[in-house]
């Protein structure tokens, strides 16, 4: 299942990627992978692509207190992270 996420962020979109690199063993070891993820202009806010196996796994993920430990010294406000909707089908051209 693929999920559309968002999460507020305050120390830029650079800082935030190498978090998000760092985490990224971790994570597909807890069944998730990211697919694709962007900012809005000012770089407060990420919008993600996740592969996961179930929803619930990313919000336990998420909130582990290691986890979110490093989320949030990257700047990520980890309260804010919000599943703004499944994805049924995708394409992503060539």
């Amino acid at each position: 299942m693929k999920l559309l996420v968002t999460v507020n962020i305050s120390k830029g979109f650079e800082t935030w990627t190498k978090m998000s690199k760092t985490l990224a063993p971790e994570a597909e070891k807890n069944g998730m992978k990211m697919i694709w993820a962007g900012t809005n202009p000012d770089e407060t806010q990420v919008y993600t692509v996740i592969e996961v196996q179930d929803p619930i796994q990313m919000k336990t993920f998420g909130e582990r207190e290691d986890i979110a430990k490093a989320r949030e010294e990257a700047g990520a406000d980890v309260a804010s992270t919000k599943i703004i909707s499944p994805i049924g089908k995708d394409y992503m051209p060539s």
